[in-house]
């Protein structure tokens, strides 16, 4: 029987912590599961927070790989991925990237590497090893023209070998999101009321691990900025903040510095994100490094607005037909991301118009079938 008739993948990551490459492999090991592939999930270290979310029928490896240059790594990996024998490996950011094809050097069993950003951080030696594993790389995905870009230009990987491939997103289950409740809450107003008054609220929020890449203290700038403009005086601005992570201390220090803490709600880790986003006038990230943003694909599935900054490959991620588009993109500083912001403060319509058009588009493009077609049809060209 053919590798391909028994439709056998694996797949390789560090841990499953919660981030958005980790919620992108978890969703497409998901689907197939339920498609009846055969699939099995290798971590390098861990399983991590997220292996909770995959489908009983994945078989889960946990390698516990130890700190730094774990040299035995190589022969277990190997020897893991032997015995399950996939059509392909597919191995997702820099660490399982790394091992793997390191791991499956000598081995016929191809490696598609799946890049989800710019990695720009890579020292020299770093980079010289990608190049070199390219050799050893069957396809290279990457999430973004940008991060396409990135690895053709920077790191001297063949053109030939690099396959585009955004990431997508469940957009039934953010389209069906229900904000009602949350406005009512986080506006402190009847949701009657707010919905009445759209020209005097706006209710921003952001959605994400509070890490030092998400520049979550642009935001706050920005926000300072709509809280001191006397043209916005009448408007109840609010502004969310959902998720955890290690700077969540320094960014309500922040918050507190400039004075705007009480106009900010941090939620921390919350379940139930398409009624958040749904709930949002705008959706914002205020970044210095992006791959593929899922939380934009998913707020404009949810019906709402967004405005991130140019980083990374969210300029992939905001729907966008001729003049039409459901976000803006702007520069990375807090005067771009205000002057944007206030934009749509003063212009309910635009906001409606935004979002009506980006929820169109999200589930026409942006749904997650379209992305695990792609990667199906890849895995089983390279296996041939």
């Amino acid at each position: 029987m053919s590798n391909i008739s028994r439709k056998v993948i694996a797949f390789t990551i560090e841990e499953l912590t919660v981030g958005g490459a980790e919620k992108m492999l978890v969703a497409m090991a998901n689907d197939l599961a339920s498609q009846d592939w055969q699939v099995h999930l290798v971590c390098l270290r861990q399983a991590g927070e997220l292996a909770s979310e995959l489908d009983s029928k994945i078989v889960v490896t946990e390698l516990n790989k130890k700190t730094g240059a774990d040299i035995t790594l190589l022969w277990r990996l190997n020897r893991c991925l032997t015995s399950i024998n996939p059509i392909c490996v597919n191995s997702h950011l820099c660490v399982a990237n790394t091992w793997t094809r390191a791991a499956l050097a000598l081995s016929s069993i191809p490696v598609v590497a799946t890049e989800h950003s710019r990695d720009t951080w890579k020292p020299n030696y770093y980079r010289k090893i990608d190049w070199l594993l390219s050799y050893r790389t069957a396809a290279l995905v990457a999430v973004s023209n940008d991060t396409a870009d990135f690895y053709e230009n920077s790191i001297g990987v063949k053109k030939s070998l690099i396959h585009v491939i955004n990431n997508g997103v469940d957009t039934q289950v953010y389209a069906q999101g229900n904000g009602a409740a949350l406005r009512e809450q986080w506006l402190g107003v009847s949701a009657n009321k707010a919905n009445d008054a759209l020209d005097n609220v706006l209710l921003l929020g952001t959605v994400g691990r509070m890490i030092t890449a998400k520049n979550h203290q642009r935001l706050i700038d920005s926000f300072y900025h709509l809280v001191k403009d006397d043209a916005l005086a009448s408007v109840n601005l609010k502004l969310v903040f959902v998720g955890d992570g290690p700077e969540r201390n320094a960014v309500e220090s922040h918050a507190a510095e400039r004075g705007v803490k009480e106009h900010i709600i941090f939620t921390g880790t919350r379940h139930d994100i398409p009624d958040v986003l749904a709930a949002l006038d705008v959706f914002v990230l205020s970044s210095d490094r992006e791959g593929h943003p899922l939380t934009a694909l998913e707020a404009q599935a949810a019906g709402t607005s967004v405005v991130l900054t140019d980083a990374g490959g969210s300029a992939d991620a905001i729907a966008a037909d001729g003049n039409e588009a459901g976000g803006e993109l702007v520069e990375r500083s807090d005067v771009a991301l205000a002057a944007a912001l206030k934009k749509l403060a003063l212009s309910p319509e635009l906001r409606q118009t935004r979002a009506a058009f980006g929820q169109r588009y999200a589930l026409e493009n942006f749904d997650k079938q379209h992305m695990i077609a792609r990667y199906i049809a890849l895995f089983e060209s390279v296996s041939k």
